[in-house]
């Protein structure tokens, strides 16, 4: 999560966590036209036409160990990272986090490896569902029907398939031998 010492959010909804009653609280939020513009911006999206979350907090243990649950829905548009075109989806993503003040005391009542740090009284959790919307997109969205083995890539270039590249065997992954071609010949 961003410090406070950071830019303000676009998206900010925020809780006095004093005020949280003891058999927490729901809440639905919903984006406004600036702050759709903003997160878009940050994130690097075409647009942000929609982004709404209904969220509930609870303390597991209180004033020590928090629970945020809830959903969130979006509707994005990013450029296809093959033809730049314009790619609209639907992000639809659970939200499921536990923060602690103190994560290693908090260790018999949440994951430490899972707990995010819980260092003030307020928590802003329309910061909270912009992140989880971050986490959420498409790092690769590509348009419908494009081939991208129909590209003519530059020298030494060559496309790979989501399973070649994550299987570490990579055809003509020898980047001298591409390099030693490009010399000129005398």
């Amino acid at each position: 999560m961003r410090h406070e010492s950071d830019i303000a959010p676009e998206f900010s909804v925020t809780v006095a966590l004093d005020d949280l009653p003891d058999e927490g609280a729901r809440y639905a939020l919903c984006a406004d036209e600036a702050a759709r513009a903003g997160l878009a911006a940050r994130f690097g999206l075409v647009s942000l036409d929609r982004l709404e979350a209904e969220v509930s907090l609870s303390w597991v243990r209180r004033d020590e160990v928090l629970s945020l649950s809830g959903r969130l829905s979006a509707d994005v548009v990013q450029n296809c990272v093959v033809t730049l075109e314009p790619v609209r989806s639907t992000v639809e993503e659970e939200i499921d986090l536990c923060f602690a003040r103190d994560i290693d005391s908090a260790a018999e009542v949440v994951d430490p490896d899972s707990a995010e740090p819980l260092d003030s009284d307020i928590l802003d959790i329309g910061e909270v569902v912009a992140e989880e919307l971050s986490l959420a997109l498409d790092p690769y969205p590509r348009a419908p029907g494009v081939d991208p083995k129909a590209l003519r890539l530059g020298p030494g270039a060559t496309y790979l398939t989501e399973e070649e590249a994550g299987s570490g065997e990579q055809p003509g992954n020898r980047p001298f031998e591409v390099l030693a071609g490009l010399r000129p010949k005398h």
